[in-house]
């Protein structure tokens, strides 16, 4: 999406992203009910996805776009941070034994 087009949108107090990667964009997609669509032309109500809340929240350096409360959501999203590599491969690694079990 261009600079125009998110003036345009953020004019208007609507959000917009540009360059989502299409495995984060079929989730949300999928968690909120909407249908991805390739342009603008048509669209009605009935492609429109939900959620109860929208953030958009800075972690250190990082921007994340916030979805909560979708009607369809069957996953969570857990944020690691950490001083080093080493710790946050260690981290993920714990993670994934305890929801393994």
């Amino acid at each position: 999406i261009g600079d125009l087009a998110t003036q345009y949108f953020g004019d208007r107090g609507l959000f917009c992203a540009g360059r989502v990667e299409d495995g984060d964009l079929k989730r949300v997609a999928k968690a909120t009910g909407a249908t991805i669509q390739t342009s603008t032309n048509g669209i009605f109500e009935g492609v429109l996805g939900t959620c109860g809340k929208f953030e958009e929240k800075q972690v250190g350096d990082e921007r994340f776009n916030l979805f909560t409360e979708c009607p369809n959501a069957l996953t969570s999203t857990m944020v690691l941070r950490g001083g080093s590599e080493q710790f946050i491969a260690e981290s993920e690694r714990s993670i994934h034994d305890a929801l393994m079990v």
